[in-house]
């Protein structure tokens, strides 16, 4: 190392302080750490071989260079404004960390600790510069911030799974004993001798109508045990959309009129013909329209429209119902999620019918999609199957 590269010129005195000067020459040169002095015009005056290593310039190419050599052009004012202004304050300025830029264009993180340098009158003359590169840190500080970021998360999403399941534990118990009441309470009455005629026909037909709900919520629940173990099978065969919607408008037309909801159909007149199973497509179809009934006001509107492209057939459900609030949207095909869950929600189920409709048209090769401008401007579904292709499947 020479005089020049590295250390300023030791001051003329006898041989303890020479010896002083070249032992703290060594350590300076030793230093796993950048030692760099600067002027107050901020002109470089040492720069050791660890400033070498870091920033890439030798000694001989940064001796007599502006610090600015190594500042960001984004970060040069704080060189003026925050360092050097406080050095000729007199002041230390401990571990600032900051960035800087190597000779092949590089940012580097480093920490800066800076003294200020006097002559023997004491008056402030320069700065020693003492930088260590802390990216690595910097780096296992990010990736540790990221990991309990994740681990967070994933603590928080297995909360709110135990939540849901919980939630809808208690929905099923309610949802299956609500009906179960009337079945009990009708079938005692119907014990009774002094029940008329026409009072036993109103009980025989709340028994059916409870034991139908009950027998629909427990194919609901085994389909999802089913899609759970992989155990849903689907019979393919060649099927007209227009006959499973026209099947699935059947079906729902009774609870749309008791509330006086209007359904509209809007069918292509041309066969949208699919690979598929003609009962779990009128699932789909019968779920999406059971939702568009039960959270439609009365005297509300629904439409189903069924259009043919080229690769793809398109049904869109929409309505003119509660809506869905935008927090809720990207859940709304999750199983054991329900916006209400409570006990005094407004509507009965068990709030599998969205994740049964997903896995079914997924079963298809096909998409489901959910949007909604927000809670009272009504919702649309739109699902998204494969046409079949020419000559294929069984009649």
């Amino acid at each position: 190392m020479t005089e020049a590269r590295s250390r300023p010129t030791p001051p003329a005195a006898g041989p303890g302080l020479a010896d002083a000067a070249a032992r703290l020459a060594a350590i300076v040169d030793s230093s796993n750490d950048v030692i760099v002095s600067k002027t107050l015009d901020g002109i470089i005056t040492s720069w050791n071989p660890a400033a070498e290593r870091l920033f890439g310039w030798t000694a001989a190419e940064a001796v007599g260079q502006p610090i600015t050599l190594i500042i960001p052009e984004e970060r040069r004012a704080e060189e003026e404004d925050t360092v050097l202004a406080r050095v000729r304050r007199g002041e230390r300025v401990e571990h600032f960390e900051t960035v800087r830029v190597t000779k092949d264009g590089r940012l580097v993180d480093v920490s800066l600790t800076v003294c200020p340098v006097r002559d023997s009158t004491g008056r402030v003359v320069g700065a020693l510069k003492i930088a260590r590169d802390i990216g690595e840190r910097r780096r296992i500080e990010a990736e540790r911030a990221q990991f309990l970021a994740r681990e967070r998360a994933a603590r928080e999403e297995a909360e709110r799974a135990n939540r849901a399941k919980d939630e809808f534990l208690a929905t099923v118990s309610h949802e299956l004993r609500t009906p179960l009441n009337g079945v009990f309470g009708w079938a005692r009455m119907l014990q009774s001798a002094d029940m008329d005629d026409l009072t036993r026909q109103r009980a025989l037909a709340a028994i059916v109508r409870g034991a139908a709900a009950q027998v629909r919520l427990i194919e609901d629940l085994l389909d999802v045990s089913r899609m759970v173990t992989g155990n849903l099978r689907l019979d393919l065969r060649l099927v007209d959309l227009r006959h499973v919607i026209e099947a699935a408008l059947e079906t729902i037309r009774p609870a749309a009129d008791a509330k006086d909801i209007e359904i509209e159909a809007d069918l292509d007149g041309t066969p949208a013909t699919v690979l598929g199973a003609a009962d779990r497509l009128q699932q789909v179809l019968w779920n999406l329209l059971i939702n568009a009934v039960k959270f439609t006001p009365r005297a509300g509107r629904a439409h189903v429209r069924l259009r043919r492209g080229e690769t793809a057939a398109e049904i869109i459900v929409s309505d003119s119902g509660e809506g869905i609030a935008a927090d809720v949207l990207p859940y709304v095909f999750d199983r054991f999620r329900q916006e209400d869950s409570s006990a005094t929600r407004a509507h009965a189920g068990l709030g599998l019918g969205l994740a049964l409709v997903r896995h079914m048209v997924d079963l298809h090769g096909g998409s489901v999609e959910a949007q909604s401008p927000g809670k009272g401007k009504g919702a649309t579904f739109t699902v998204r199957l494969p046409l079949a292709p020419p000559g294929g499947g069984e009649a």
